[in-house]
């Protein structure tokens, strides 16, 4: 039984590592930590130029009311450092500002570059008009009971004419489930 509990662990971490590996890995070194033997082609006399792409800002953004500073913005501050991007804060309705002021503090003190853009009255609208001009946009988190998420899920997504063009996560906001009061037992 040990024995088996402790193959799946090494598999499972095994393939954990190289899979965070290939996160940063180029394809040769992929290569060699998976195991394949590559087969060496006859090198040119005079090495071939290439066209080198110089990367965009990749970007991820949060959709937010001022709420967020649990697992959302976590997570987002998690895959900026693993992807070298920065956050947008697509702020919508009434805010507080000093909540603003927390969720970007924390993003800050992570060394994470951060721009907000305020939305006004046609927040989900405006929202989907930002995303699909947006090409260095990999991905849009929101919370589930975020109200632009809502419609953005319910209305925007289905109707294929107006999809959006990145994925979206939804992340439940772990600090607003505990401020709910919860009833508490009174021992007799």
């Amino acid at each position: 039984m040990m024995k088996k509990s402790a193959g799946y662990w090494k598999n499972l971490l095994s393939g954990l590592g190289s899979q965070y590996a290939g996160e940063f890995l180029s394809m040769d070194e992929k290569m060699k930590t998976l195991g394949a033997v590559i087969e060496k082609q006859d090198q040119p006399s005079s090495p071939s130029l290439h066209l080198v792409k110089k990367p965009g800002a990749q970007r991820i953004a949060l959709i937010s009311d001022g709420r967020g500073l649990g697992a959302p913005l976590n997570y987002v501050i998690e895959t900026c450092l693993r992807q070298n991007a920065r956050i947008e804060l697509l702020i919508h309705g009434p805010v507080d500002m000093i909540n603003i002021s927390v969720l970007e503090n924390h993003i800050y003190e992570a060394g994470i570059d951060c721009q907000r853009t305020q939305f006004g009255v046609n927040a989900v609208e405006d929202i989907t008009d930002y995303i699909s001009n947006q090409s260095a946009l990999i991905f849009v988190v929101a919370m589930p009971d975020d109200s632009v998420a809502k419609a953005l899920i319910e209305d925007v997504i289905p109707k294929r004419y107006n999809r959006l063009l990145v994925p979206m996560v939804l992340i439940e906001d772990s600090t607003s489930a505990l401020s709910v009061k919860r009833p508490t037992r009174h021992l007799r």
